[in-house]
């Protein structure tokens, strides 16, 4: 039974982010994604499944669907279904649904969830909607459930504390964290968006395949949620700060200059053509206030776009500096939020969000989300074994997740730190790219990125 005060903050109107998803999410490019557990150890049914549902119960978007309002607007409303179950298999069954990977938040609520385990394994797939959160809220949601799972299973100090959350908190969603004053004047600063927004509209990007009809890139079926993943030893990982360190930037400024140059290479390699010359890089950016801790899972994000000439990213020291310089945190916050505002615009002008969600644009070549440190996102602290979390009878070894991919964004790339290590996903247009070259693309990025940190190594 729903808490009475979960269920008094319903109706609730969906934010502008939120409506961004619902709308874009199509058949063939459903706006999901999922994150993949890995587990030594194998589950208990019932202590699992229960933990599962009583994270449901302080996760309540999850568990939501999204109808008309009587003034025309969109609100989440609570179901009254049954809350979803857990699939359960051995590891030989297949993972997937009837349905398909889309999930019609119109009648199904925005959360499925599977376990394939035996032979002292467990693997965990979620799959979530985003239009109900990004990978924060998601990762604050598996927090939950194993911080369930634990207390039901293990004993004394291996004990977890339960987080907790506050569900009017969702009360707040759209209100991102305030900026310092701008240094610049008032009216410069309008002169810079208005130079940003003209350069984002006609540095038209590239696509990184085009699709030709009747020639699809696989023969074979993908996998139903299909990603790759590629990890880093905790030494490669640190290398990778000792770089950033030697060079003045962030860890993150180094990988997005390393996929500028992985994507020129691509291109190269596939003798591609273009009258456009713009790599684009789409990054979502983590808008929430200092105070976001207790909020469940939700979106907290926007996106900032940066864009690059093709034929100037073979020097990388000079795109690493442009990148630094742009890729500041104040500056991507104040661009993430223009693109919500924007969105907000368009709203109020019949027609105008139809004809920007043409799904003939390219928005971008590649979208990179970086989730930083998944441990410091689980909402508590777990006891832990050679940096990985342990829930009562189970050990996570992994855990990783890529963002949904739309039309013309040919791959979403995911990058994660886990347990010390650092971690690379991908996840492809399958129309476009076959799983082996979904996973050449990767390791061509792994590769690029494993020479980055051998400039991090102690001389």
């Amino acid at each position: 039974m729903d808490d009475p005060c979960v269920a008094a903050l319903f109706p609730l109107p969906l934010t502008a982010f939120e409506k961004y998803m619902f709308w874009d999410d199509a058949c063939d490019y459903p706006m999901t994604f999922a994150m993949r557990l890995g587990l030594r150890g194998e589950l208990h049914r019932e202590a699992f499944d229960a933990s599962i549902d009583e994270a449901l119960g302080h996760h309540p978007l999850l568990r939501a669907l999204v109808k008309p309002s009587g003034r025309g607007s969109l609100v989440w409303r609570l179901s009254d279904a049954p809350r979803p179950v857990v699939d359960w298999g051995t590891p030989e069954t297949p993972i997937g649904d009837p349905r398909g990977e889309r999930i019609d938040l119109s009648s199904e609520v925005g959360f499925r969830a599977w376990v394939r385990q035996g032979n002292g394994a467990a693997k965990v797939v979620l799959q979530f909607h985003h239009a109900c959160c990004d990978a924060i809220g998601a990762l604050r949601f598996i927090g939950h459930a194993l911080a369930g799972y634990a207390i039901h299973t293990a004993s004394g100090s291996d004990r977890p504390r339960l987080p907790v959350y506050d569900p009017s908190t969702l009360l707040r969603r759209g209100q991102f964290a305030a900026e310092p004053p701008e240094r610049e004047a008032r009216f410069g600063g309008l002169l810079k968006s208005v130079r940003d927004g003209a350069r984002w509209i006609y540095r038209r990007p590239v696509v990184l395949r085009a699709h030709v009809a009747g020639s699809p890139a696989n023969a074979a079926r993908p996998e139903f949620l299909e990603t790759h993943q590629h990890s880093f030893d905790a030494l490669q990982t640190k290398r990778l700060r000792s770089a950033a360190s030697r060079h003045g930037v962030t860890s993150n400024d180094l990988l997005l200059r390393d996929m500028f140059q992985t994507l020129r290479e691509w291109r190269e390699g596939q003798d591609a053509r273009s009258a456009s010359r713009w790599l684009r890089i789409v990054v979502p950016v983590n808008l929430r206030p200092g105070d976001d801790a207790r909020t469940p899972a939700a979106n907290g994000i926007s996106y900032t776009f940066l864009t690059r000439d093709e034929g100037r990213c073979g020097d990388g020291d000079a795109l690493l500096r442009g990148i630094g310089e742009e890729a500041g945190v104040i500056t991507r916050r104040r661009r993430a939020k223009l693109f919500l505002r924007g969105f907000e615009m368009m709203e109020r002008i019949p027609g105008a969000i139809r004809l920007y969600l043409n799904r003939n644009r390219c928005f971008a070549t590649v979208a990179l989300s970086n989730v930083g440190e998944v441990s410091r996102q689980l909402g508590t602290v777990f006891p832990c074994e050679a940096g990985n979390v342990v829930a009562g009878n189970v050990t996570l070894e992994s855990i990783y997740g890529t963002p949904p991919v739309r039309p013309n964004t040919r791959a979403s790339i995911s990058i994660g730190r886990y347990g010390e290590r650092l971690w690379l996903g991908i996840r492809c247009d399958p129309k476009v790219f076959s799983s082996e070259e979904s996973r050449r693309l990767l390791t061509r990025y792994a590769d690029r990125v494993g020479k980055t940190m051998d400039e991090g190594t102690t001389r």
